[in-house]
């Protein structure tokens, strides 16, 4: 092993190496050193000082075991002695007139459910794995090889080790054997019908990583599960946080003045009926995750009419009262490392927020009545198609393209710029999405959007380690129904002028400005930007100057002169991706094909062991992986780029 280990600890962060061929030998060395170990990571140490590769590495000496989730149900559940327990222990006689009354009743009817669910599933029993007995021939095989091994080493003669060498050969050859046709007998007995195949192939669109040690600001690590929930809690209360207004563009006085204004009299939101809630709870999907109560959709399910009828009361409080419960404001995050990234920075994860099923439903069924009361069409602009309905990443794409080939039609020059908003979710400033939501709503959707959006705290789970509560100073909720409805109409104002095109998704912006001139085609596009920029100084909203980019799409060989935004040019670059899309210069498509090509071979060398020949998987099946896997992202976006030149659409049909 050409490697010079000059460095080893059992304290320090460390990671598997490149070069996954050198692991064994490094287990030998450790091995002869009298170091038993089970886990080990190992870093390289960076020292150029020698023709080596130092390494530091990070040894354990106990199996780690990854606990299963809690839960409250199981397959043994009684649900008959779920329904007799609700029934025995509900209090329908409550009241709900102050917001302190509210907050009981959710937390008496969440435990009661947690108990009813509790006592009726028995507890599981831990037990080992049952082991099956081997064949007989193969047991005679190990026998024979032992005899033979013993002989060997009493004799050291040639001739013996030449017989044992030849029993273990054999052995090892009856063992492949058998793998093989327990595979193959595994491969032929998948099916789409009992989930199995969707089972042995859900790897390759949420593969589990393991989260290495985590870097601290102060250049010290995080090892243990309770270090790196309190690393990622620090990150996010950073995070979650507005910025700083500008100097020149602070309106927090004028915001603030109009909140502390009195709100105008308006018709109180029309209660929810009990048939609403039960058909709201029977859309909800099973497999969906639960917070941190561990109530799912098959437990509320399950719930009998009364307690369905308690929960209706209560709902019914919260729009009478204007008050969102503590209980249901609070979220359980998991952080999901970035594809790409480096795993030890703690930038290079994202959250994913697990909010309680019942707060979900409650949104759902507010989002209709301001759907019914409102027009949220006629609050959001055109130009805006995220998260909205019968509007696509498709519809929005070829609106821009639709733009580009245009332009190059008229033979004219189509200058954009592709604006990349930094932490847009996480950082709205509350302040200033009430303001818009005050003069845009009517009071009572306003007063209980107020509720919902103040004292908001959530917490990190890291396998079984949880972090200190920390409180939301900024953003819309993420995992909720109503955070991107809030979040479009705090940028449903951005400005637009005559001489450009907006097209946005969510916080995916561009702007485009085309005119034969490319002088005058920046200069629409510059002013433009001017205009953005004010806006986005005045709602705190920042813009990442080098992650945007500025493209001109023309057939010419010209380029159009280059703009800024905050006193920054944008990058100019002869291809973007936006919405999946990659735009090349002159709008041909190859490039946008040869990635896709990258994209298939990748997926095809992951589930290459599930499609080759060899293995008896059906026909069908074949093709529902095809169907499932495959054709989604292949075909993606061919209602723009289907019409490309044959050389381009063939490099995808020979792959």
């Amino acid at each position: 092993m050409n490697c010079n280990c000059t460095y080893l600890t059992t304290g320090s962060p460390t990671y598997w190496p490149s070069d996954p061929n050198r692991l064994p030998d490094l287990l030998d060395f450790f091995v002869l050193q009298g170091i038993a170990t089970t886990h080990i990571q190992i870093e390289s140490n960076g020292d150029l000082s020698s023709d080596h590769s130092p390494i530091i590495a990070t040894l354990s000496t106990h199996i780690l075991h990854k606990p299963r989730p809690p839960t409250l149900v199981s397959p043994l559940t009684n649900w008959n002695d779920f329904r007799s327990h609700i029934m025995a222990h509900i209090h329908r006689d409550i009241s709900l007139q102050s917001p302190d009354e509210v907050d009981d009743a959710v937390d008496t009817f969440t435990h009661l459910i947690q108990e009813a669910a509790y006592l009726s599933t028995p507890p599981a029993h831990s037990g080992k794995n049952p082991t099956y007995p081997a064949p007989l021939y193969i047991r005679d095989m190990v026998t024979q090889k032992r005899r033979a091994r013993s002989r060997w080493q009493r004799s050291r003669n040639p001739i013996d080790k030449r017989e044992y060498n030849l029993r273990a050969r054999q052995l090892r050859y009856a063992l492949q054997d058998i793998q093989n046709k327990t595979f193959e007998t595994y491969i032929s007995a998948l099916s789409a019908d009992d989930h199995s195949l969707w089972k042995a192939t859900r790897h390759l669109k949420r593969p589990i990583t393991h989260i290495p040690p985590i870097l601290r600001e102060d250049g010290t690590w995080s090892i243990t599960d309770d270090e790196k929930a309190t690393t990622f809690a620090t990150h996010l209360s950073n995070v979650f946080t507005a910025p700083l207004p500008d100097p020149h563009h602070d309106t927090s006085d004028a915001v603030q003045s109009y909140l502390d204004s009195p709100c105008p009299m308006t018709p109180p939101i029309r209660p929810f009926s009990l048939a609403e809630v039960t058909m709201e709870i029977s859309k909800c999907k099973n497999h969906k995750a639960p917070g941190f109560d561990l109530i799912t959709a098959q437990i509320l399910k399950e719930l009998p009419r009364e307690a369905i009828a308690l929960l209706t009361f209560i709902y019914n409080g919260m729009l009478r009262l204007a008050y969102f419960p503590v209980l249901w404001k609070f979220a359980q995050l998991i952080m999901i490392p970035k594809p790409g990234k480096p795993p030890q920075n703690v930038t290079s994860y994202r959250p994913i927020s697990l909010l309680p099923l019942l707060s979900k439903i409650f949104e759902k069924l507010f989002l209709h009545r301001l759907r019914t009361f409102t027009d949220l069409n006629d609050a959001l602009p055109n130009h805006q198609f995220g998260f909205r309905e019968k509007h696509s990443t498709i519809h929005q794409g070829h609106r821009l393209v639709n733009e580009i080939y245009k332009s190059l039609e008229e033979k004219s020059l189509c200058t954009a710029a592709f604006l990349n908003v930094q932490q847009a979710f996480d950082r709205v400033w509350h302040n200033g999405l009430l303001y818009k939501l005050k003069t845009a709503l009517p009071t009572p959707y306003y007063l209980l959007f107020l509720s919902y959006l103040t004292d908001r705290n959530f917490q990190i789970k890291h396998n079984t380690a949880t972090s200190t509560i920390v409180p939301f100073r900024a953003g819309v909720p993420q995992g909720s129904v109503l955070g991107p409805l809030l979040y479009l109409l705090f940028t449903a104002d951005i400005p637009t002028t005559q001489n450009t095109t907006v097209a946005t998704f969510a916080d995916d912006t561009v702007i485009i400005a085309a005119s034969e001139d490319p002088p005058h085609a920046s200069l629409y596009l510059q002013t433009h930007l001017d205009l953005l920029q004010d806006w986005l100084r005045t709602w705190r909203i920042k813009v990442n100057e080098t992650k945007s980019a500025q493209v001109t799409f023309t057939n010419r060989k010209t380029d159009c002169p280059p703009v800024a935004i905050n006193g920054e040019r944008l990058p100019v670059q002869r291809e973007v991706k936006y919405l999946g899309l990659l735009l090349d210069r002159s709008l041909t498509w190859r490039p946008h094909m040869l990635a896709k090509r990258i994209h298939i071979q990748l997926t095809l060398r992951q589930i290459h062991w599930l499609m080759r020949g060899r293995f008896k998987l059906s026909t069908s099946n074949k093709l529902r992986l095809y169907k499932a896997i495959f054709k989604p992202f292949s075909t993606y976006g061919i209602q723009l780029w289907g019409f490309t030149k044959p050389s381009n659409t063939k490099i995808i049909q020979r792959i």
